[in-house]
């Protein structure tokens, strides 16, 4: 899966998770109805903006990995040095 496709599945995995209807995201969120629908059944995306407001909405964080660290699956791992 790209980068941009694992969190924007992520947000939408996360977003139908939450129990919330489409209308409840999206008034949270500050967006259209429409677009939180279509973005929840995933036949369209939000805009950047949009996403960044939801992801705050659903507690999400963004943050940049540090240094010598690798991402394998859902955990993170320091790279060993030989």
């Amino acid at each position: 899966m790209k980068p941009k496709d694992e969190i924007t599945e992520r947000l939408r995995r996360a977003a139908l998770a939450s129990g919330r209807t489409a209308y409840a995201l999206a008034r949270a969120a500050k967006t259209s109805y429409a677009a939180m629908w279509m973005f929840t059944r995933g036949k369209g995306d939000l805009k950047l903006t949009a996403a960044g407001r939801l992801a705050r909405v659903l507690g999400f964080e963004l943050r940049a990995k540090q240094k010598g660290q690798v991402e394998h699956g859902k955990r993170r791992v320091r790279s060993r040095r030989t």
